[in-house]
């Protein structure tokens, strides 16, 4: 059984690199060059704002992608025009036992 879907718009996304160390030798994250990945949905998710005395909103969207796309924990894409950090791994979509697609939580910390 397989499903088509269609891209409906694209996102940019780059890879983490931690294989990069500061002048002190620690490691330090670097990104690989961005690529553009076509999606299936763009979900703008929740949003929140913690009550610890900071003025910030927390955002977390979802993205919902074609089977063959993967994220990495700490990567980072560019949706709509904002920056957001791919939170935790890439969770396989399944229907009836089959891969339909895969599905990745962003988030992004204002303030």
């Amino acid at each position: 059984m397989s499903t088509m879907r269609d891209i409906t718009e694209h996102v940019l996304y780059e890879a983490p690199d931690h294989t990069m160390t500061d002048a002190h030798g620690n490691p330090r994250t670097e990104w690989e060059d961005p690529i553009d990945v076509g999606i299936f949905e763009f979900d703008p998710g929740s949003t929140s704002e913690p009550r610890e005395g900071q003025n910030r909103v927390i955002v977390e969207p979802t993205l919902y992608m074609p089977p063959d796309i993967v994220l990495a924990p700490a990567g980072r894409v560019t949706a709509r025009g904002r920056l957001y950090q791919v939170e935790g791994e890439t969770r396989e979509w399944r229907r009836r036992g089959e891969p339909i697609g895969n599905v990745a939580t962003l988030r992004r910390v204002d303030g």
